[in-house]
């Protein structure tokens, strides 16, 4: 897809990022093809992309739901095993945004708006999206897009991108990236092309199909957001303005679907769920979304029954009615008792109730059966930490981040932990780690300093900190280019 919105005020911003120089002897962006142009490497690619991550973090646009998160990865990756490229470091995250869209960024960053989810009806139709912007990544058509010579300056790069897929709302880190641009700051080519497009639609759908979805399913929902198109205008799907769709292109992907099989049967349960999961931590109206659940019971009027009563429950916990929320989860339970999602209601539910010895029960079997999982290990660390409980929750979250890649609020509860147990040092080391996570490296930089200060580190953690903060500072110098 096209990683920048045809907005004119960043229309003026991509002319501004070309340097002085090539503006006066032509005011165009460099062709994508130049063989003269600078292409990125992996490891550039992927420095960017973190750097992105960690500004998006930042803006706070990330919904960090484990149980969400958990669900496009495994997604994600299923569709990226029917692959053979070598590239399969990818991570998928969802933007607190509700119109139809989805980008991808370097490095194999890949953000999912929730509208887009909501306006799929299929499991297989968000696969499609997900396969085109996978092919975006393993295809490297970023490789071209950016010019990351000698004198750029990958933070503020890394803020551009972010600034702009999220649309320019961003208001800060959006006015820092236009002052640096405006200093001849960096340099970026952004040139993905029709032929780009078409290329991920092909490579999209031999995933799809390899993975086991419906191939038809990338035409069937680009013609879902043409006729959306046409109804609402300008006022259309976000996805249109940037994947531009076309009659022509919607009967080539339905051309391409036809030499792969089709023969199956769409169930993904998990699909529903996590789809009125969304609708739940979206709604800015519970009470009449709890009452929608209802009449959609009533009347039949749903695409998953199960997904229907769990949407359900999740508006009445919502909403306070406990009691009915346990009567419909309870009669889930019976029916999938080792459901995840499920489990994890159970043991908040629990909690919203003031049965914390129960919530904790709970937890403690879930995480049995489904050991170190993110979304359980969450619940079970805050119960903890609520039923002044620091030392189990340390343990847990101890134990939980000796695997890299976990999101920055484990961190955060590490900090909280360490502090309600009078270790204000170990305490400034997590809370470096959560900074550093949510783009904020030299806040990061700061806490592990006043850690080092502090004489009752001991010589391990002491140790551990000056090598962490060491890397950092070598990471910072070397993504601005300083010797």
């Amino acid at each position: 897809m096209h990683l920048f919105k045809t907005h004119p005020a960043w229309l003026l911003i991509l002319l501004l990022i070309v340097s002085p120089a090539r503006l006066s002897a032509a005011p165009t962006l460099p062709d994508i093809g130049d063989a003269a142009a600078g292409v990125a490497t992996p490891t550039e690619e992927k420095r960017v992309g973190e750097s992105v991550m960690r500004n998006i973090q930042r803006s706070g646009r990330i919904i960090n739901d484990p149980l969400i998160d958990s669900y496009l990865n495994h997604l994600g990756y299923r569709l990226i095993a029917a692959g053979d490229s070598d590239m399969t470091d990818f991570h998928f995250f969802l933007i607190d945004a509700p119109d139809i869209n989805a980008f991808a960024l370097p490095g194999g960053y890949i953000g999912i708006h929730y509208g887009l989810i909501l306006s799929t009806r299929t499991e297989s139709e968000l696969a499609s999206v997900m396969a085109h912007e996978i092919a975006h990544v393993t295809q490297r058509h970023h490789a071209r897009a950016y010019d990351f010579g000698s004198g750029s300056s990958l933070p503020v790069l890394a803020a551009l991108i972010a600034a702009i897929v999220l649309g320019g709302q961003s208001g800060e880190m959006g006015e820092a990236a236009i002052a640096s641009i405006t200093a001849g700051s960096i340099q970026s080519r952004i040139n993905f092309t029709r032929a780009n497009e078409k290329e991920a639609d092909h490579h999209g759908i031999e995933l799809l199909a390899r993975a086991g979805f419906d191939p038809n399913s990338m035409a069937s929902f680009f013609e879902q957001m043409h006729k959306a198109n046409r109804l609402y205008g300008p006022q259309g799907p976000e996805f249109l303005r940037t994947h531009p769709v076309t009659d022509t292109r919607i009967a080539d992907a339905r051309d391409r679907a036809r030499q792969y099989s089709s023969e199956l049967t769409e169930q993904a349960e998990t699909f529903h769920l996590m789809r009125n999961r969304i609708k739940v931590l979206t709604s800015q109206q519970p009470a009449e979304l709890r009452n929608q659940f209802a009449d959609n019971l009533q009347s039949g009027r749903y695409l998953n029954q199960t997904a229907e009563r769990y949407g359900y429950v999740l508006s009445l916990m919502e909403t306070g009615d406990y009691p009915r929320a346990k009567a419909v989860l309870d009669k889930l339970l019976d029916e999938q008792p080792q459901r995840i999602a499920f489990l994890l209601a159970r043991a908040q539910l629990a909690f919203a109730r003031d049965e914390i010895d129960a919530a904790l029960t709970h937890y403690r079997a879930a995480l049995k059966l489904y050991p170190q999982n993110p979304a359980l290990t969450l619940g079970y660390v805050e119960s903890l930490l609520d039923a002044e409980q620091p030392g189990t929750a340390r343990e847990v979250l101890r134990d939980f981040l000796r695997e890299p890649d976990r999101k920055p609020r484990f961190y955060q509860l590490l900090a909280e932990a360490e502090e309600k147990l009078g270790n204000p040092a170990r305490a400034q080391i997590a809370l470096g780690e959560y900074y550093y996570r949510t783009g904020l490296s030299h806040q990061a930089i700061t806490q592990f300093n006043l850690a080092l200060k502090n004489d009752a580190l001991d010589f391990y953690d002491a140790s551990r900190a000056e090598a962490r903060l060491q890397e950092l500072k070598n990471e910072i110098a070397a993504l601005e280019n300083r010797p």
